[in-house]
């Protein structure tokens, strides 16, 4: 309740007497200049969750179901799974308009020739000087992109081709990739037929051996391919938030929605901590009549979790779990004064004027 008693103190007073910033209803106004002055809103803070996600794909091998008879191993299964999981996570903000945070700035004496600069959507970014740009968050690295799996079949002998059954073609199949082995143990030994000239050849058509057995094995053993995509889920939370789910994550399906029961939940704890950053400037007048309003934002703790397991903890300032209150006071009416205020959170970065030397 106590930035709302300010609030209402303050605009109180500022109805009383001729200043530079008004709160008005944002239904009245558009952002940007109209005949009153300038119309500007501060912003609430948003959060950002930033999840990589990895997509595994296992694909049987059309003779799986011999695997274990002519190989003696077990492959990962006879049916097609799908499994998606998340890999790694960032958290980032920004800030968007805040509809109950609109104001409008009169300008009047040193400050009437003040440049004000507003967002796109006339959030109040600096006046007088350069807004703040914040700095995107990089994506997560491409994984690497493994080499393309070739068609196992064109490694087939005629002999497999010809065979009747599955049975047949398996067993064919597993004494081809015997012979393979074979020739790999002689041309290492050195007892091959026919001997490469020199070390390049030899690893040349190590590969190829190599090659034609992974391929072969394939049959048998199945396919795993893998991938990732980024995705993004954005929140603006208003009030303190008690292990509530903010998204899932199905096996089958990937992101999935935070009601959606087939995926394992993700759940977010925020903690108001009350605490709010007591920024200090050397203008003693610099809360009086006068001025734009900024707003000096709360800190909060947010923790991720897993299902049961803990993630991570990160504190950020966020602007809805603060206060709005006026700077420049008669700053902006004695001296051209420059003002700085955060993208995300509408706080002051910088409140400097130009007050000359005696």
């Amino acid at each position: 309740m106590r930035h709302l008693r300010m609030f209402w103190f303050t605009a109180l007073l500022l109805g009383c007497m001729t200043t530079m910033a008004q709160p008005v209803s944002s239904s009245k106004l558009q952002e940007g200049k109209v005949p009153e002055g300038t119309v500007y809103y501060l912003p609430k803070t948003v959060i950002h969750f930033h999840l990589l996600i990895e997509k595994k794909t296992y694909t049987p091998g059309i003779f799986c179901q011999y695997a274990e008879k002519y190989l003696r191993q077990k492959p990962a299964g006879q049916d097609e799974d799908i499994h998606h999981r998340v890999v790694d996570f960032r958290l980032s903000q920004t800030g968007v308009r805040d509809t109950s945070k609109c104001f409008i700035a009169t300008l009047k004496g040193k400050s009437a020739t003040s440049e004000i600069r507003l967002s796109e959507d006339g959030v109040l970014l600096a006046v007088n000087d350069t807004p703040i740009v914040v700095k995107k968050q990089p994506p997560f690295k491409a994984t690497a992109k493994k080499k393309k799996n070739l068609d196992p079949m064109k490694f087939l002998s005629d002999e497999v081709r010809m065979a009747g059954s599955n049975a047949k073609k398996a067993e064919l199949v597993a004494l081809q990739m015997a012979e393979l082995q074979e020739h790999r143990q002689q041309l290492i030994t050195g007892e091959a037929e026919e001997m490469p000239t020199d070390k390049a050849q030899l690893q040349l058509m190590l590969d190829e051996i190599d090659q034609q057995y992974e391929g072969l094995l394939s049959l048998f053993m199945g396919t795993t391919t893998c991938d990732t995509t980024e995705q993004h889920i954005a929140l603006c939370p208003e009030r303190e938030m008690q292990r509530e789910v903010i998204f899932r994550i199905s096996k089958p399906l990937g992101l999935v929605d935070k009601d959606d029961l087939s995926g394992i939940p993700f759940y977010l704890t925020l903690e108001d901590l009350h605490q709010q950053s007591q920024q200090q400037y050397d203008y003693p007048e610099n809360k009086k009549d006068g001025g734009f309003y900024a707003n000096v934002p709360g800190f909060v703790r947010l923790t991720l979790y897993r299902e049961d397991r803990q993630l991570a903890t990160y504190e950020y300032p966020f602007a809805q779990f603060g206060f709005t209150e006026l700077r420049g006071g008669s700053l902006f009416k004695k001296y051209p004064t420059h003002l700085k205020l955060n993208p995300i959170t509408g706080a002051v970065e910088k409140l400097q004027a130009e007050i000359p030397e005696k």
